[in-house]
């Protein structure tokens, strides 16, 4: 027979024990699952900064000058061919030149430039920005040369590498620091509940003697844990709503106003925000009964 009342007076018995112990694992959940939460936020608006700067790398694939139309035709179809291929958009020498003078305006290099040196290009954005390097060497032969027809092909090669390799480590280290604070939170409640059981040791050889069955007496403290974690992620979810509203939404707010990055943790549309205060809720429970569990297997012979 279930009988919540039995279970939930036991648990805050327990909690009235170890109450010292019972405010640090509370505490340290709190602490840690913040933590973790607001690595979350500022991970997630890093990977969309990352992803809106990948998005937007190009190839640009500049044309010599006296290249046939014929020639200039057949690379475009070639280009728009490609699986990779995106976006392709064709700037002549005249849109090349306007662009220069718009960017340029009021500058004296301009009275310097006699004619129109400027070559027309092939602007390409990819479908995969992580495929870049492969893309740009089909526009090379078998001595290393550029196929005829195209004079070079700019891409920023090393800005794009290091790109996507602090989005790698970025991505690692949190993780590991996730993992390493989950793991410390663990080890706390699964010390409180074995002093729990500790303290009650006498209590639940009385109740074995009775006939209490083993889930009878492990129950509550499965409570225990669940609510130490709970009311720690409880917590933690509450200081985040108010670090996110007054200090981390004044960063996105300046991250939309430079870069118009629609994609973020608080600002954005993708109601991320709630999804990772829904998975703080979910975790503080999980790390508390995980942790029971582990201590009764280890402490409680029932």
């Amino acid at each position: 027979m279930i009988r919540p009342k039995y279970f939930f007076g036991e648990t805050f018995s327990g909690l009235k024990r170890n109450f010292l112990m019972c405010f640090t694992a509370i505490t340290t959940v709190a602490i840690t699952l913040f933590i973790v939460g607001l690595f979350s936020i500022v991970v997630y608006d890093i990977q969309s900064v990352m992803s809106s700067i990948e998005r937007q790398v190009e190839l640009a694939v500049y044309l010599e000058d006296n290249i046939s139309e014929e020639l200039k035709e057949y690379i475009g179809n070639e280009i728009k061919s490609w699986d990779e291929t995106g976006e392709v958009k064709y700037i002549s020498k005249e849109k090349a030149m306007e662009k220069f003078k718009e960017q340029m305006e009021g500058s004296s290099i301009l009275k310097e430039i006699q004619g129109n040196p400027l070559p027309a290009s092939f602007e390409i954005r990819l479908t995969d920005s992580k495929k870049v390097d492969q893309v740009a060497l089909r526009f090379l032969d078998r001595d290393g040369n550029y196929i005829k027809g195209v004079d070079e092909v700019v891409y920023g090669k090393s800005y794009v590498s290091k790109l996507f390799s602090i989005t790698a480590v970025i991505g690692t280290i949190t993780f590991l620091i996730i993992i390493v604070l989950v793991l410390s939170t663990i080890v706390l409640i699964f010390n409180t509940i074995r002093l729990s059981i500790h303290a009650r040791r006498k209590e639940v050889e009385v109740m074995k003697l009775v006939g209490a069955t083993n889930w009878f007496v492990r129950t509550p403290f499965l409570f225990e844990g669940f609510f130490e974690g709970f009311a720690g992620s409880v917590i933690s979810v509450v200081a985040l709503y108010f670090m996110s509203n007054f200090l981390i939404i004044k960063g996105e707010r300046a991250i939309v106003d430079t870069m118009h990055i629609k994609e973020l943790a608080v600002l954005g549309s993708s109601n991320a925000i709630i999804y990772i205060y829904a998975a703080i809720l979910v975790a503080g429970g999980l790390i508390g009964i995980l942790s029971s569990g582990f201590a009764l297997k280890r402490y409680l012979k029932v």
